[in-house]
């Protein structure tokens, strides 16, 4: 019988992972998923881990087979087997790959009027872009956004913040809670890697500031392309003192 697993990502995003065996499903996709958060498979072209805030896995009769429909169809009603797979998973241990937190600012609102959408987009395509430069690097980007329990946010973003082993933080629009996590990573001694769109993305036209003396250290960019030049860059240029913690 095949499995096939429903991956939600940071941003409302999904990824399928379909046609694997029980034996696949367990040791590629649940075990690192309950280890970490973390899944690294093939889509499309690529091999990309990522942080996964849910997962699910149902079974069908027969493999799914994109021309005859879309995978929804055939698993609509099939119980998910999450549960029983991760009683297997609990006892067995997964590799990790080191993790890297990624500040940005939470802004804007899927539901919101067409310039909040337009914000909500650009920082969630801005995350994209900075979570493919870190997974070609080796790790896997970590974000806290509005998936998350609200009740327990600074206590989560600390602990992602401990366990990282640097972060990017993306100070744009000069958001408090930024410059706040910006800091605690600082302070940590967790190496900081400072990115800052040279306009604001919620006032469109205005210039970027960055207070303090951090300034020296910013990687401005204009486009999603300039972010991922610079930040690949920076990473390369790096990597001995971004990585130390994992050699």
């Amino acid at each position: 019988m095949p499995f096939h697993a429903i991956a939600v990502l940071s941003g409302n995003r999904q990824k399928t992972l379909p046609n694997r065996s029980e034996g696949e499903m367990l040791s590629e996709i649940v075990i690192p998923f309950v280890a970490n958060g973390v899944i690294t498979a093939k889509w499309g072209e690529k091999v990309q881990s990522y942080q996964v805030l849910e997962l699910r896995v149902f079974e069908t009769a027969e493999p799914w087979d994109k021309r005859k429909g879309a995978l929804s169809d055939q698993i609509k009603g099939k119980r998910n087997q999450l549960m029983r797979f991760r009683a297997k998973a609990e006892t067995l241990l997964s590799s990790k790959k080191p993790k890297v937190f990624v500040i940005t600012p939470i802004q804007g609102d899927k539901h919101g009027d067409q310039e909040q959408q337009r914000i909500l987009r650009e920082y969630d395509d801005r995350f994209e872009t900075v979570e493919g430069v870190i997974s070609d690097a080796g790790g896997v980007a970590i974000r806290i956004d509005k998936e998350h329990a609200l009740e327990d946010l600074v206590s989560r973003i600390k602990k992602e913040i401990k366990s990282a082993v640097f972060v990017v933080a993306d100070l744009t629009d000069e958001r408090p809670s930024c410059y706040f996590e910006a800091g605690y990573a600082e302070a940590l001694g967790r190496p900081v890697i400072y990115v800052a769109s040279k306009q604001s993305v919620s006032r469109p036209g205005t210039k970027t500031t960055i207070h303090f003396d951090i300034h020296m250290n910013m990687n401005y960019f204009s486009n999603h392309t300039e972010l991922r030049e610079k930040l690949a860059s920076a990473i390369a240029k790096n990597r001995k003192v971004l990585f130390a913690s994992e050699g």
